[in-house]
């Protein structure tokens, strides 16, 4: 029954190890080029409210034109400032590779009675910004403040419908414009100019034109109302190299720190579930040297009519054969339980260790 105990112990150990490496497997797969926001993740994304007029909430993933996209509804006379966290988008030694970066920007009015007029906006980027004291000064520094004006038009002009998908770039030409190694709380944003009537409701009027020979045509012209709120919609930023080449970028692995701690806890299970296998190991090892014919209480409970194993004539000149098997078991600790890299490697260690312990005791059980 020992043996039975301490090999259905083993098969849960490796069964554990696997689920491991496929966890830490998943958490580290990344491979994403662009911010596609398909997985709902705006954990990166926040708004600047440095100014009274900016909008101070509202982010969120919606569907817009068949796919999802970040959405942020913006009310009447209000400025959007929508910053994006670097840091949490991708490593340091690929945001200081990033000389340009792309997006799609669109805007949609609030009701069939209005329209998006002139919706002028701008890509800046800079570091050093205080999320926590944004109107704490000048603090945009390394890289310093560097902006694409004119980076984009949204407007629509025409009443109930939304603007073009427009597809705005800033180009980091100068080299203080550039990430850093060293440079704190690197950022990018979209800001939108809206003025005073950015979205508003509207009314055709009919106009009589004469021309310069007399000659008149009737026109319609836009006729504005009151300001009304609008929906702005970002999607697929591409953060690119000199050549032109999309980045790898980090926001699918970017999990919660509290994630990554319960990997490495789940890690750290194996090593120490691994002991008392070791010790039935050496027991049973000690019990063949002696020659004892019933092997003593094991430290499994042994259920309700479950027999002892007798042990016929062990020759004790193979005791020495079988003192081997602990230092297989011992091959789990070579595996940090502190330590969880996010690339299954770990995991894959532990599986390897874990199959060496059973191949160990089904030496031992074949002995018997």
């Amino acid at each position: 029954m020992k043996i039975k105990k301490t090999m259905a112990a083993i098969a849960s150990l490796a069964v554990a190890a696997s689920a491991m490496s496929a966890l830490s497997v998943s958490t580290s797969a990344v491979g994403a080029n662009k911010i596609d926001f398909e997985d709902g993740d705006i954990s990166f994304v926040y708004l600047n409210t440095d100014q009274k007029d900016c909008v101070a909430s509202g982010l969120e993933v919606a569907d817009h034109n068949g796919s999802k996209a970040l959405h942020l509804y913006v009310p009447a006379n209000q400025i959007p400032k929508v910053w994006f966290d670097l840091d949490s988008i991708c490593d340091r030694s690929v945001a200081t590779q990033i000389m340009s970066i792309s997006l799609e920007i669109s805007a949609e009015p609030h009701g069939d009675d209005a329209v998006i007029c002139w919706h002028g906006g701008t890509i800046g980027s800079a570091g050093g910004f205080d999320r926590v004291n944004m109107k704490g000064g000048d603090s945009q520094k390394d890289p310093n403040w560097t902006q694409q004006d004119n980076a984009f038009d949204i407007s629509g002009w025409e009443i109930g419908k939304g603007s073009e998908v427009v597809t705005a770039e800033k180009k980091f030409l100068l080299p203080a414009s550039r990430y850093t190694e060293t440079g704190t709380n690197p950022f990018f944003c979209v800001m939108v100019w809206n003025g005073d009537q950015a979205s508003c409701k509207a009314t055709l009027e009919k106009k009589t034109v004469t021309d310069d020979d007399g000659n008149q045509t009737e026109t319609e012209e836009l006729k504005y109302g009151e300001a009304v709120g609008y929906d702005l919609y970002i999607d697929n930023i591409i953060l690119k190299d000199k050549d032109g080449n999309a980045l790898n970028l980090g926001v699918t692995a970017a999990a919660p720190a509290a994630e990554e701690t319960t990997v490495a806890e789940t890690e750290a299970a194996p090593a120490e579930e691994a002991a008392p296998a070791e010790e039935v190991v050496e027991e049973e090892v000690e019990e063949v040297a002696e020659d004892e014919v019933v092997l003593e209480e094991p430290e499994f409970e042994v259920e309700e009519g479950d027999e002892p194993i007798a042990v016929e004539e062990a020759p004790v000149e193979e005791a020495p054969v079988v003192e081997e098997a602990p230092a297989a078991a011992a091959a789990p600790a070579a595996v940090p339980a502190t330590e969880n890299t996010n690339t299954g490697n770990a995991s894959a260690a532990a599986v390897v260790s874990v199959m060496a312990l059973a191949a160990a005791a089904m030496a031992i059980s074949k002995r018997k």
